[in-house]
């Protein structure tokens, strides 16, 4: 049987064809997952092997990016958030705002961009970290792979935290399009479990790059 990947999909979410695609394609069964639904009871956030939470702006970023969507998942979904926590996750621009909000990685923040706008880069260039084991990141440590940034609240802040996440992605030296603390672009949570980046793989032009992460999440699942 091909491995689960449910993707949620919230008012204001518009990445979730390109990111249904670049999983369907590396073997899985995407299955979207409706925020209607979901509250309704006919499905389930965690009845699958992955839990992907895409781009957008969900709710219309009110009360800033991904703090209603967040919210439901702690309060309405919280049973069903907290078990898909114990599985592959991956939270891609909104979905990393979410999943921050939602706690995934700790007491750590997402602010807006440090130029005060909205950030449009076509070939970011990203470096993956050498020593986080993640499976997400498996075969990947030290390479540089380029894709689409597109965000305006994606400056990274860890606080005072410490210990609830680990590095998985750093913006290239003088690249850094939204202020983030020590260039990071993306951290997964402490086990590796969850990932979450701001910028969009599954918009790279480049069909490796595009599938990696997701080849990998799939992959650790099967």
């Amino acid at each position: 049987m091909k491995p689960t990947v449910n993707v949620l999909y919230l008012p204001g979410t518009n990445c979730q064809e390109e990111t249904v695609r670049a999983f369907a394609e590396v073997g899985a069964q995407p299955r979207m997952r409706f925020a209607a639904d979901l509250l309704a009871g006919t499905e389930r956030l965690d009845d699958a092997d992955i839990l992907c939470i895409p781009g957008g702006f969900s709710f219309g970023d009110h009360l800033g990016g991904g703090a209603v969507a967040a919210a439901l998942l702690r309060s309405h979904l919280a049973d069903q958030f907290e078990a898909a926590r114990t599985r592959p996750l991956i939270g891609i621009c909104n979905g990393f705002q979410i999943a921050v909000r939602g706690g995934c990685f700790g007491k750590v923040g997402l602010k807006v961009n440090s130029a005060g706008t909205f950030r449009n880069e076509e070939n970011q260039r990203h470096v993956v970290e050498n020593d986080n084991d993640s499976p997400w990141l498996t075969g990947l440590g030290g390479q540089t792979l380029t894709f689409p940034c597109a965000h305006g609240e994606g400056r990274f802040d860890p606080g005072a935290e410490t210990s609830a996440f680990r590095v998985a992605l750093r913006y290239e030296k003088d690249s850094n399009p939204d202020g983030s603390f020590d260039d990071i672009a993306g951290v997964t949570s402490a086990d590796g479990l969850a990932f979450g980046l701001m910028d969009h793989p599954e918009r790279a032009i480049d069909r490796e790059v595009r599938l990696a992460f997701f080849e990998n999440g799939v992959r650790a699942v099967r």
